[in-house]
């Protein structure tokens, strides 16, 4: 019966001390944890409601310098078209304002058009840029035939010669500069009538992606 008295007494104790350490160590932990979790839960339940009044809320991005480009060209420039899918930006010029009837050689309003556009595009870094030249249906003739014989020879030296301005006149790196010829290969308005035969001679701009 005493050894019996005995390990209830210490069981007894150790039940004892271990209620003790519960009550002041391990149950307030346990109640600040119920309370972050509540905190937790409330937070969960604000991000929710948030995103349900603007779905875009986490997909937000910063505005970086390019994203204003386009518009940058369209507001100083007059009588050109600027598209911008994502990154890339693609700027069409007129022909008929970039050179003489006939001509390869730039005009002296298609030089101050290029100049100030090329100061814009300086400003975003070292992105590729694609010159692409681009004709209407109509057959070479007269004494422009015999230096370049179809629309392809034609759009390629006027793509190459804005390349040359660029890089002689305004300093963008020829490293960013490629020249492309596709002739009368891509129209954008049909080839039947004077206007849309004027559309499709043109200079376009490719600012590519990084």
């Amino acid at each position: 019966m005493g050894k019996g008295i005995t390990y209830l007494l210490i069981i007894s104790i150790l039940l004892i001390g271990f209620g003790y350490f519960y009550i002041k160590e391990y149950y307030p932990l346990q109640s600040k944890l119920n309370e972050y979790k509540e905190e937790n839960r409330t937070l969960v339940s604000v991000m929710n409601d948030l995103r349900k009044e603007n779905p875009k809320v986490d997909t937000v991005k910063p505005e970086t310098n390019e994203s204003y480009v386009a518009q940058d060209i369209r507001d100083m420039i007059e009588g050109i078209e600027v598209q911008q899918v994502k990154e890339e930006i693609s700027i069409a010029l007129p022909g008929s304002k970039l050179f003489p009837p006939g001509s390869v050689e730039l005009s002296r309003e298609g030089k101050k058009m290029l100049f100030k556009l090329a100061n814009i595009l300086k400003g975003i870094g070292d992105r590729k840029i694609r010159i692409e030249g681009h004709t209407d249906n109509t057959k070479i003739s007269g004494s422009l035939k015999q230096k370049y014989p179809t629309n392809w020879d034609l759009s390629a030296k006027r793509a190459v010669n804005v390349v040359k301005y660029l890089i002689s006149e305004v300093g963008i790196d020829p490293h960013r500069l490629s020249a492309v010829a596709y002739g009368e290969c891509c129209p954008v308005a049909p080839n039947e009538t004077p206007e849309g035969r004027a559309k499709n001679r043109r200079i376009v701009i490719d600012v590519l992606p990084k």
